[in-house]
């Protein structure tokens, strides 16, 4: 018995070397083992972009990022947080890809990687109570004016001396404090608005549109992944081309 130990050592060796040799040179030719998961962060506090309904992550920008997703032949993670956590995990290539109506600035291209806009157009409003409106930029001086943070509204009116900005995670907390008198005026895009108005009616209202003023929406990849922003500006173009984005934009009145 004893004299056979060496020989069984020595089978157990040479199976396990050719096992490992055949996993490295030769993996399984499966789809299942090709397919890759795409994680998007995503802040489902900004409709029509990113939003719960029925419990369910739904928006433009949701179903834009799942199509590219699924034309990529991946698979997809979408992870829901808070705005300001989006960039930083981002960064550490936790996320791969941020679709939440996300506006493209010079600051932020220092930290992450943006495909061409997608979205372009609407203008910014301002809009006061009906009671006590406000309709120039000149007459939010000196008054508390809100804003969602990180948003396009955010960059604008910092750029603005005067106004006391109040920074509110999500337009449903700015309607909020406009309505109990917290403050004067909220200055938001007009597409994350128009859900709002569509829901509960903008009779109480005063809306003034800002003389050239837009939006501009891109998907912002991590700078880890170089290679997957040009697969998925690839896929944008393809989705422009054959109207996807078109429908889209419809079917989210955008």
């Amino acid at each position: 018995m004893n004299k056979l130990i060496p020989i069984v050592i020595s089978l157990l060796i040479v199976s396990t070397a050719y096992i490992w040799h055949s996993h490295n040179q030769c993996p399984l030719p499966t789809r299942a083992l090709e397919k890759k998961t795409i994680i998007v962060g995503t802040n489902s506090e900004y409709p029509p972009f990113s939003f719960i309904k029925d419990d369910q992550i739904v928006g433009f920008d949701i179903d834009l990022v799942k199509e590219v997703v699924n034309r990529l032949d991946k698979e997809i993670e979408i992870r829901d947080m808070p705005f300001t956590a989006l960039i930083p995990e981002t960064q550490l290539g936790q996320i791969q890809v941020i679709a939440t109506g996300l506006s493209p600035t010079a600051q932020r291209a220092k930290r992450l990687l943006f495909t061409k806009p997608y979205l372009t157009g609407g203008s910014l409003l301002i809009i006061s109570r009906a009671d006590a409106p406000l309709k120039t930029l000149s007459e939010l001086i000196d008054k508390d004016v809100v804003v969602n943070e990180g948003f396009t509204a955010d960059f604008f009116m910092s750029d603005i001396e005067g106004p006391h900005l109040v920074k509110l995670k999500a337009p449903a907390e700015a309607f909020l404090a406009l309505q109990n008198k917290r403050a004067d005026a909220f200055v938001s895009s007009q597409a994350s608005v128009t859900p709002f108005f569509d829901k509960y009616g903008k009779e109480q209202f005063s809306i003034t549109v800002i003389p050239e003023t837009e939006e501009i929406i891109a998907l912002a990849i991590s700078k880890k992944f170089p290679k997957l922003l040009e697969q998925i500006q690839k896929v944008l173009e393809e989705l422009q081309e054959d109207g996807t984005i078109e429908h889209l934009k419809q079917k989210w009145n955008l």
